[in-house]
């Protein structure tokens, strides 16, 4: 006789076809196709995606998802608290997985109800998503500070626990919440890897890219601080994907833009669904994130499986991939550092960019295989 699936809830604001929000999509809807076999899963999201676009899916009934999920595409007169609470009645699952922290929908509703309903002994976990990171707190600091001094006592209340993607989310999570806080650590799911178009280093331009949300957190102003200053012969060309998120901080980016030198040419070219990445990354010689942070940077992960050489900031997971000779990382606080950077991938010659491209793709072929990512997650999951 097979044994009972344990059921999990997952709550989150978006899900796949939304792509938009970056990373924590493609984390859960991975988790799901890894996992459908021990778990039975059911997702409770929103029927947009991060810009507010309307999904085509069929809103408001649970809906089949590759066989793998039951997924609930909520409409917005279906995200307040009556609904969010019946849903998950009406699932009963034995893990309520919460998806974020400053959501109305996906976290103040899930908690209140896990509140007045405590006695159950219905286990919460919280997988923060990065938020708890130093980067991303200074951002709207004074609201967020607020909501967590409002929100903390209710994630305290019955059997809540945490899920941190690596230790430094989970001394995040002891700083904010308690040295006491039950925490399991469990790597992001990224994409399977696919063998994907090869990359072809000889050009006479550099050509940077960078594929990620267009947000503060992701720090292009960086970079585009360090281009518009260049005076170097050889033309760079730097692309932007992703979606706007902050046109504040997209239009601080076009006054730098404006000011390039004649041999800087910077392209924003939209957002791009996830299936299309590896293909559009094969067009560049080096991926380009300075960002604030990450708990994972699924971003990276795919220029580095798409065998792409790196340059990100010190701020993410991927330490130590300028010893393994798949890239670039640099000191955020340390001056000139990013110049060092980019002035070492302009003197680096074609062939040594091509064997760089393939460390990074056996960086990510080491991290898939070694992460023993479904027995991390039996361990959050039990």
């Amino acid at each position: 006789m097979s044994k009972k699936k344990k059921r999990i809830l997952i709550i989150y604001d978006y899900f796949t076809p939304a792509f938009k929000a970056g990373g924590p999509i493609q984390s859960l809807t991975n988790m799901v196709r890894l996992l459908s076999e021990r778990y039975a899963f059911y997702v409770l999201t929103r029927d947009v995606d991060l810009d507010g676009t309307s999904l085509e899916v069929e809103s408001d009934k649970w809906s089949d998802f590759e066989g793998k999920t039951k997924v609930f595409y909520a409409s917005n007169e279906n995200t307040g608290y009556s609904v969010v609470s019946r849903l998950i009645q009406e699932v009963r699952p034995d893990i309520v997985y919460i998806n974020g922290l400053f959501s109305l929908f996906a976290t103040v509703y899930p908690l209140i109800f896990n509140a007045l309903h405590s006695k159950t002994g219905r286990k919460v976990i919280i997988a923060p998503r990065g938020m708890f990171q130093k980067g991303a707190l200074a951002l709207k600091a004074a609201k967020k500070k607020y909501f967590l001094m409002v929100m903390k006592p209710f994630m305290k209340v019955g059997n809540v626990a945490w899920h941190a993607t690596d230790e430094q989310e989970k001394q995040d999570i002891q700083k904010n919440v308690g040295k006491k806080a039950s925490i399991s650590v469990a790597g992001n799911v990224p994409a399977i890897i696919q063998e994907g178009n090869l990359v072809d280093f000889i050009s006479e331009e550099l050509r940077l890219v960078t594929v990620a949300l267009v947000v503060r957190m992701k720090n292009h102003l960086a970079l585009l601080n360090v281009l518009r200053d260049y005076n170097g012969k050889r033309p760079i060309v730097y692309d932007i994907y992703g979606p706007l998120k902050d046109e504040d901080y997209w239009l601080e980016c076009r006054q730098i833009i404006d000011k390039m030198p004649a041999n800087v040419t910077v392209n924003y070219k939209g957002a791009v669904e996830p299936p299309l990445v590896a293909r559009i990354l094969s067009n560049y010689h080096c991926f380009v994130l300075p960002t604030f942070g990450e708990n994972f940077g699924h971003s990276i992960f795919e220029a580095l499986a798409a065998g792409l050489p790196v340059m990100i900031s010190d701020k993410t997971p991927w330490r130590h991939l300028e010893e393994k000779g798949a890239g670039w990382v640099f000191d955020l606080n340390e001056k000139g550092d990013f110049e060092r950077a980019l002035e070492e991938l302009l003197n680096t010659s074609s062939e040594a960019l091509k064997n760089k491209g393939e460390k990074a793709r056996k960086l990510a072929e080491k991290y898939f295989a070694e992460a023993g990512l479904e027995e991390r997650y039996e361990e959050v999951f039990g």
